[in-house]
């Protein structure tokens, strides 16, 4: 069976019958330190893994747990069409009875200039998948997606960029509309090369690394190929 969705940009995800898609050592560790990063009311963390390695499926699988299904939301914040797009995929494809026991179905929307405008955004949204640039023009259209929420997951893609002033913007704006704010950065590569940006991506993310595996021990484990050049 195939999730019912409305339109590519925004729609309703029917949770469907079916088996998850197979997860790997490392995102069942992965999953097992967020979920106790998780019994904090607030936390700013990174996940690191090298490309290839499932940070996608392994967040989007997480949150359809423990934040979907609890009817939390879900921002979900990147700076590519195709970091957007990818995301809504995988939320759609793995959206199952096994994850999702307490929902038949959820409701997201991309926004991105390529996609939907920030005006569309519904406080019925359940898992808003935005870039930021879009978002960052448009940051009191959230008001009303915010509005009594106790907790927010926000997500940042490739989040080596997050010390830039809009991310930091954004998420100012965020906490300042919320109670509790978690966040979790996604990236293959957690640190700046400039001293004073690697010093500003520790005072986001406080709270460290949840999780870290490196492409060598991927390529040993024969998860992931080892690189020709």
């Amino acid at each position: 069976m195939e999730n019912s969705v409305t339109l590519d940009y925004a729609g309703t995800v029917k949770v469907m019958q079916g088996d998850l898609p197979q997860l790997y050592e490392h995102q069942v560790d992965a999953m097992a330190n967020l979920n106790q990063i998780d019994q904090k009311s607030q936390f700013n963390s990174l996940l690191v893994l090298p490309t290839g390695g499932g940070k996608t499926l392994t967040a989007t699988y997480w949150l359809l747990k423990n934040a979907v299904d609890k009817k939390k939301k879900v921002l979900w914040i990147a700076h590519r069409h195709l970091l957007l797009e990818q995301a809504a995929d995988t939320f759609k494809r793995i959206a199952c009875t096994s994850l999702l026991i307490h929902r038949t179905s959820f409701n997201y929307r991309i926004v991105s200039g390529k996609h939907d405008r920030p005006i569309h955004i519904n406080d019925k949204d359940d898992v808003l998948i935005v870039s930021k640039d879009s978002i960052i023009r448009n940051l009191d259209l959230l008001n009303k997606w915010l509005k009594d929420e106790e907790e927010i997951y926000i997500v940042i893609d490739e989040a080596h960029h997050v010390t830039a002033k809009s991310y930091r913007r954004i998420l100012d704006y965020i906490r300042k509309n919320s109670n509790d704010v978690k966040l979790l950065g996604l990236t293959a590569t957690p640190f700046r090369t400039a001293d004073d940006e690697e010093g500003l991506l520790a005072k986001i993310f406080t709270d460290d690394i949840v999780y870290k595996i490196d492409l060598k021990d991927l390529i040993k484990k024969g998860i992931l190929s080892r690189p020709e050049f």
